[in-house]
């Protein structure tokens, strides 16, 4: 039940392009002194 909300969610979070704004938020919040090893 859960996963499937979680996938309609994703899925309309993609299609109206806010997934990008989610992605952007958790790095910001979440990601802060990473670095990249190249």
């Amino acid at each position: 039940m859960f996963g499937g909300v979680l996938l309609i969610a994703v899925g309309a979070a993609l299609v109206t392009g806010a997934w990008n704004d989610v992605v952007a938020w958790l790095r910001d919040a979440l990601v802060t002194d990473v670095r990249l090893p190249v």
